[in-house]
């Protein structure tokens, strides 16, 4: 059996600055910035999604693992094997996060932040 593997190259640098910020909100303001980036990434990537039959594309995920952390991905078989050999829109998913976590996570942030003081003043 041969053994896939497959990487990404992240922005890492923009992505632990702006992790660094969310860190210094308080836990509802994380917990809700994170939760709105998370669903925010997998839309974007579910617009960038090859399509055939529209499974993969209807297939993307957001699971909320603790207070602090979300796992993004697929839930089919095939999702890999699209992703790293789609003849037009190889590493879909990947370019999508890297293209957008900077403008989503912000974005995401400053709902967050809008709604608290909204909920703050009533």
């Amino acid at each position: 059996m041969t053994k896939t593997t497959t990487y990404a190259e992240l922005p890492l640098g923009e992505m632990q600055e702006m992790l660094r910020r969310l860190k210094d909100q308080a836990e509802p303001i994380r917990e809700g910035t994170l939760r709105l980036a998370a669903e925010a990434l997998v839309s974007e990537a579910q617009m960038a999604a090859p399509v055939d039959t529209g499974l993969l594309k209807s297939a993307h995920l957001v699971i909320q693992v603790t207070d602090q952390e979300a796992l993004i991905g697929t839930n089919t078989k095939y999702a890999l094997a699209v992703h790293e050999t789609h003849p037009t829109n190889k590493r879909w998913f990947v370019n999508a996060i890297v293209t957008n976590f900077q403008r989503v996570f912000e974005g995401a942030l400053k709902i967050t932040l809008a709604r608290a003081g909204r909920e703050a003043a009533q």
